[in-house]
């Protein structure tokens, strides 16, 4: 959701000095509709005309300090910048800074006041978003990301009180008009001249300049809905960094999790919606699987510190994704459910027991999210960006079929079909990689890592067709035999040739021990790289 933001009466232009606040709020606004003018057709344009606005707004607080509108303004342009996908794949410095920045500015504005909503609202959402970027950073300490995202939630939580407040002020303050109008209506012709009498002062201050003043949205249920759908997305967010990071103690912070969780998800929410039905009701599905995707990475979280056992992980992950209002046939639906079966499987990979006997359990999830990818996939004018996505978590999902085929795990099935899936992902991976390649620079870094990807199958195909013809030769079966061999430096450097020359061994590396490191391949293969 893009930052609320606040809506200005404008004032007419007599001069271009700026003098005053409003001076400085106009001239801004109107850097900004010049940026939302060229956002889709020049990005960088745009991204010139928001830093024209932000330039105002620091021009106008160095003269003003004490201007909230001026702070308030400057704050959430900057996270606008960092957040809005187009603005910020044309900016020229790390996005993590310009959230950092964007949060320096928050704290300003917030110690103007105190108990602004927006405020509070905004700068949650940019601690959300530095928590996923420094998560993201394999060199960064996912503990700031832990921190900022529990700071995000108690600040969300402030933020809703707020609003719940201000909401329940404005029915009871609709609710008293509506009395006085019906007693009105009520009331002798008297009330009516007395109107008529009102109406005649109006002309007055016709001549007066027209002056510039905030005018803040209404509270209303639909905003509430958005706050507590804000906090089940950073909910989201911490559960999936502690089940990556095993050096944080996640039970302690499971607890504080599911405390946080249960309130909101079986008092909070419930009661808004049954409060404001009519209204609510066109906005289910917009909470319905935000809560699903919450309860999936809650659940892995769970299972990983070992809280539940792997039965009630996959009964409670069916039950999420089946309710009613959430449309199952849905694209946003069927990738989540794909996602979330991918790090069931990812979960019992991890797991130190039990890997013979989960096999056939993981070969039958994955087949179901290669499924529900297929749907996503057979779906009509579907975005192809999404369609690329479709491509490459199948292409992900065919290594995790066929590395089941090694022990521990020794899956019969993907040991007779290893060549096929190898073949199957290669397919996928250039597929994705000519989809990313059509929109130009902006997926670039996509694109290759797809390359690389198809690249790296072609190494695997290298080395089972070489283990098969060692096999045979010895007359014995192929079927079912480790990896064994390493791939030569002449078989990795001849696949992945045109990469290294524009990546460089360092990068090929790093990408190839996050592919060991996610169970996409053995490390013996690649053991002469990395």
């Amino acid at each position: 959701m893009a930052p609320p933001r606040l809506k200005l009466a404008k004032k007419k232009q007599n001069a271009a000095k700026l003098v005053d606040t409003d001076d400085y709020l106009q001239s801004g606004d109107s850097h900004e509709e010049a940026m939302r003018k060229h956002r889709v057709g020049d990005p960088a344009k745009a991204l010139r005309f928001a830093d024209r606005a932000l330039d105002v707004y620091s021009q106008g607080l160095a003269k003003f300090p004490r201007s909230f509108d001026l702070a308030y303004n400057k704050a959430r342009l900057e996270l606008e910048k960092a957040t809005d996908p187009v603005l910020s794949e044309a900016l020229e410095m790390p996005i993590i800074d310009a959230l950092r920045q964007a949060l320096s500015s928050h704290n300003y504005a917030r110690d103007l006041e105190p108990t602004h909503p927006d405020t509070l609202f905004n700068m949650a959402q940019v601690l959300t978003s530095m928590a996923e970027r420094i998560a993201e950073d394999d060199e960064s300490d996912d503990s700031e990301a832990i921190q900022n995202l529990e700071k995000a939630l108690e600040i969300q939580s402030h933020c809703f009180q707020l609003q719940l407040a201000a909401f329940e002020k404005s029915r009871l303050e609709l609710e008293q008009a509506m009395r006085e109008t019906a007693q009105q209506e009520m009331s002798p012709i008297g009330g009516v001249e007395a109107t008529s009498s009102n109406t005649t002062t109006e002309p007055q201050n016709v001549n007066q300049e027209e002056q510039w003043v905030s005018i803040e949205e209404p509270i209303t249920a639909v905003t509430l809905l958005e706050t507590i759908i804000a906090q089940i997305e950073a909910l989201s967010a911490l559960c999936s960094i502690l089940s990556s990071d095993q050096t944080v103690s996640s039970m302690s912070a499971l607890s504080w999790i599911d405390s946080y969780s249960t309130n909101l998800l079986t008092q909070t929410l419930p009661t808004l919606l049954s409060e404001n039905q009519e209204a609510l009701e066109p906005r289910l599905p917009d909470v319905l699987l935000p809560r699903a995707v919450f309860m999936s990475n809650y659940l892995e979280l769970s299972f990983r510190v070992s809280a539940i056992d792997v039965e009630k992980y996959r009964q409670e992950l069916d039950a999420a994704f089946i309710q009613p209002g959430l449309d199952g046939a849905s694209e946003n639906v069927l990738l989540a459910i794909a996602n979330a079966l991918l790090s069931l499987n990812s979960a019992l990979a991890d797991s130190n027991s039990e890997a013979e006997s989960h096999a056939a359990f993981r070969w039958k999830i994955l087949i179901d999210a290669q499924s529900r990818l297929s749907s996503v996939a057979s779906i009509p004018h579907i975005d192809k960006h999404t369609l690329a996505t479709t491509h490459l978590l199948r292409g992900d999902i065919s290594l995790f079929l066929q590395i089941l085929a090694y022990p521990p795990v020794a899956h019969s099935q993907a040991q007779t079909t290893t060549p096929q899936l190898l073949k199957h992902a290669e397919v996928y991976y250039r597929n994705a990689s000519k989809l990313l390649g059509s929109f130009g620079s902006s997926t670039e870094e996509e694109r290759i890592a797809c390359e690389l990807k198809g690249a790296v199958v072609n190494v695997l195909q290298q080395v089972t067709t070489d283990q098969a013809a060692a096999g045979s030769s010895s007359g014995q079966s192929s079927s079912g035999t480790i990896i064994n061999m390493t791939a030569s430096p002449h078989q990795i450097e001849s696949a992945l040739e045109s990469i290294l020359r524009v990546r460089g061994e360092e990068w090929v590396r790093d990408h190839i021990e996050d592919m060991v490191s996610d169970g996409l391949v053995l490390p013996q293969v690649f053991s002469a790289i990395i």
